[in-house]
């Protein structure tokens, strides 16, 4: 179990690592001897599941993942439900468009579609932002049970990005409050500088939240002009699942 840990455990720092690690990189981040990241290392890649570059040796993933992936996709329910309205949306507000759920504390984009100015498909999914300071996070953890966002605030403390970021505790707590009266939550730059983000909730038969959507550009005041549109295709989503 230990040798599977730690197999998953790289497999997971190489996927969001910016820039591919090298081997000793990942054994220092991890916390392992560098022999046993070679011997896990070289595993992963003769499965297909890691590939090393030939002159750098850096490590990135390798295809095997995409069959996974892909099945996951394929199936999850949720993404299936949002897809078209997603990009409905993404049309009819001119903006980029967002699904995510909660996921090892963090958001994990599930979807987008990038606005209709540009010619590609948003391929986000699979990434994660830090829930605290997300609007999908803000908008996902507005509707869980107190109890539970203090856990997640306790097991990982609230990070600072940039100057606007919430690291308080109680001033994140007033934020989520801010944000069940509204029906919306907002990221003015709290993640990224110039990103900011408007998001609504989407709940299951049961009126459990399942995650959220939302909608992004460079600067907030337009995209509140939306939120009836965004209130609107969250409630249709909901109804679809």
């Amino acid at each position: 179990m230990s040798g599977l840990r730690r197999a998953l455990a790289i497999l997971g720092e190489v996927s969001q690592s910016d820039v591919p690690p090298s081997i000793a990189e990942l054994a220092l981040r991890i916390g392992i001897p560098r022999p046993t990241a070679h011997r896990v290392v070289q595993t992963l890649i003769a499965e297909g599941y890691l590939t090393q570059d030939s002159q750098s040796n850096r490590i990135s993933v390798g295809f095997s993942v995409l069959p996974l992936s892909a099945s996951l996709l394929d199936h999850n329910r949720l993404r299936l439900a949002a897809l078209p309205h997603l990009e409905s949306l993404a049309k009819l507000t001119a903006d980029r468009t967002n699904l995510g759920i909660l996921h090892h504390n963090q958001v994990l984009y599930l979807a987008g579609v990038e606005k209709p100015s540009l010619p590609a498909i948003y391929t986000r999914f699979g990434k994660s932002a830090p829930a605290h300071c997300c609007s999908l996070g803000k908008a996902i953890l507005a509707h869980l049970p107190e109890a539970e966002v203090q856990a997640l605030l306790a097991a990982q403390p609230l990070r600072s990005f940039t100057p606007r970021s919430i690291t308080s505790v109680l001033r994140f707590m007033e934020e989520l409050e801010a944000t069940r009266c509204r029906g919306y939550a907002t990221d003015c730059e709290e993640h990224m500088p110039d990103s900011c983000c408007i998001a609504t909730a989407i709940f299951d038969g049961q009126n459990r939240v399942m995650g959220a959507i939302g909608i992004s550009g460079r600067v907030l005041e337009p995209l509140l002009d939306h939120v009836t549109e965004l209130q609107r295709t969250a409630a249709v989503i909901s109804h679809v699942i």
